[in-house]
């Protein structure tokens, strides 16, 4: 079966972006550093993106995520399509177990908090791979939102960079 991986990038004080949403403290990968995202694109063929997260895609110029299939999750646009993505409402682990169900590569659960939350409150969530960046925001958006769910986690790989980020990929179901 497919895999759920939440894969984000969070200030050390847990911050995914400022308070108005601006993501201007991440770094710019230099020369050959990817942080090994060219391999994570590799291993998903499905992104499920909160509403917020795809509208700054949109921003980043080229479309980095070539033919992959896009969901977004959107109360107000459900129903709706664009070029790259379909928009969905309603039940968001209902929507992950469709996809987990369905073959094909893994899926990447992209966007805040409150994207997220349904599918870990849902147990669907597989792994977390969460590139901790040596930046304190003092407040902003945060990685997890405040919740029930409580999960031990266990640590598969932990890599270092030469820029100090640190990168961390935990199992959530084993």
């Amino acid at each position: 079966m497919r895999k759920i991986i939440y894969y984000m990038a969070a200030s050390l004080d847990g911050c995914i972006a400022r308070d108005d949403g601006a993501i201007d403290w991440l770094p710019v990968p230099a020369g050959k550093q990817d942080y090994g995202h060219a391999a994570f694109l590799r291993r998903i063929d499905t992104l499920v993106f909160g509403r917020k997260t795809y509208e700054q895609a949109l921003g980043f110029g080229e479309w980095p995520y070539g033919r992959r299939t896009c969901y977004v999750l959107s109360r107000q646009w459900a129903g709706q399509r664009d070029v790259r993505a379909r928009f969905v409402g309603g039940n968001v682990a209902a929507l992950l177990r469709r996809l987990k169900r369905r073959p094909g590569r893994d899926i990447w659960l992209v966007g805040g908090s409150e994207s997220a939350q349904p599918g870990f409150a849902a147990g669907l969530v597989d792994e977390i791979i969460l590139t901790v960046i040596p930046t304190v925001l003092g407040g902003g958006r945060p990685l997890f939102l405040r919740s029930p769910w409580a999960q031990r986690l266990k640590l598969r790989r932990c890599r270092s960079f030469p820029d100090g980020l640190v990168q961390l990929h935990y199992a959530v179901n084993d």
